[in-house]
């Protein structure tokens, strides 16, 4: 059983990873209603994949490199890399992530570091070719989740792990919860020809994380509103857990992850996950709910210790809980708002959302 629940999670998240789906002062307010949202046209973008928004810049995975806008105004400001195999160049770009003195770009079988204006700065071969979640640079060393083999062939658990800068791992941090797995198909009865759809889990609960100052953020929805943060190491520094009240799947959203998501028999929870989306922008959480109101997901912003600043509907980028981990790469927080990318039919192009 643990063997099908991590071969399918393994598919499904590289499945996800190369098509996708379609500072305040304290104790101040952390969002700017007074903003009215911005919706800029993106005829520069092919294919948007993962979205993220630092240093006053907007970026952008596009098919073959990354398109950067300036976050104020959005205006296009320049393209980083582009497909080959040289230095700088993409073999098949994945994604992305933002950090605060570099930009990560992740390759196939490698990863490349690039300054924030897109100044190639060299790369590194992960200790595994396949990640089920971003290799990210944390302090001295690095953390990801690689894809292990056993020696009968299995594939080990789903683990965090800690590695230095010689990519030897140093600490086993936290294994996967099963609960973003599948579930298996199950038997058919005795004499029963097989189904013609294979039951596919709709909803999944959320597990990712994220780094800031040298600690690890993880998340972890099995739990609740969870949130473990770790030093770079991977030593346990603090537990933040909120009360969270369980939210029942709606039948709107399953009329809309049926219409973007086509797939198998649909199998369905009772229950969305405690949270979908976890972000960190200027010293800042953002936990992103299930509870929405009025066409938009409820944000809990947070201090870095956990301690709860605000909280209000205020997300209106619709999350795909299929792999939930996946949908929140889709957009991100920049100043206390939030960015994301959609297609509109209308002017058959991208747009980008700032709101």
């Amino acid at each position: 059983m643990q063997r099908y629940h991590r071969a399918a999670f393994l598919a499904a998240c590289l499945l996800a990873l190369f098509v996708g789906p379609p500072g305040v002062a304290e104790g101040g307010g952390v969002f700017d209603e007074n903003q009215p949202p911005r919706v800029i046209p993106l005829p520069e973008i092919e294919e948007p994949g993962d979205v993220r928004a630092e240093h006053g810049r907007v970026y952008i995975q596009d098919k073959r490199d990354i398109a950067v806008y300036a976050f104020d105004d959005g205006r296009f400001l320049r393209r980083i890399g582009r497909a080959g195999q040289g230095p700088g160049e993409f073999t098949y770009l994945a994604g992305l992530a933002v950090l605060p003195d570099r930009l990560i770009a992740f390759d196939i079988h490698k990863a490349l570091f690039f300054s924030v204006e897109g100044e190639y700065l060299g790369q590194i071969v992960p200790p595994s070719q396949v990640m089920a979640y971003p290799f990210l640079p944390v302090g001295d060393h690095f953390v990801g989740v690689p894809l292990e083999v056993q020696d009968d062939g299995s594939l080990s658990p789903f683990t965090i792990v800690v590695f230095d800068a010689a990519m030897k791992p140093v600490k086993r941090m936290v294994e996967l919860p099963d609960v973003l797995a599948p579930p298996p198909p199950p038997p058919p009865r005795p004499g029963a020809a097989a189904g013609p759809q294979p039951e596919m889990l709709m909803i999944r609960g959320y597990f990712d994380y994220a780094v800031s100052d040298a600690k690890i953020f993880v998340a972890d929805s099995s739990k609740g509103l969870f949130i473990s943060v770790f030093d770079e190491g991977g030593g346990h520094l603090y537990d933040i857990n909120h009360a969270s009240e369980k939210q029942k799947v709606t039948e709107d959203y399953r009329q809309w992850a049926l219409k973007t998501r086509p797939t198998g028999k649909p199998v369905w929870p009772d229950d969305f996950p405690a949270f979908t989306a976890l972000k960190i922008d200027a010293a800042r959480l953002y936990a992103v709910t299930p509870a929405r109101r009025d066409g938009r997901s409820e944000v809990i912003a947070m201090d870095l210790q956990g301690r709860i600043l605000d909280r209000g509907f205020r997300l209106a980028y619709q999350s795909d809980l299929f792999m939930p981990h996946m949908s929140a790469r889709k957009f991100d927080v920049e100043a206390g708002r939030f960015v994301w990318v959609e297609y509109n039919d209308a002017t058959d192009q991208y747009e980008l959302h700032i709101d």
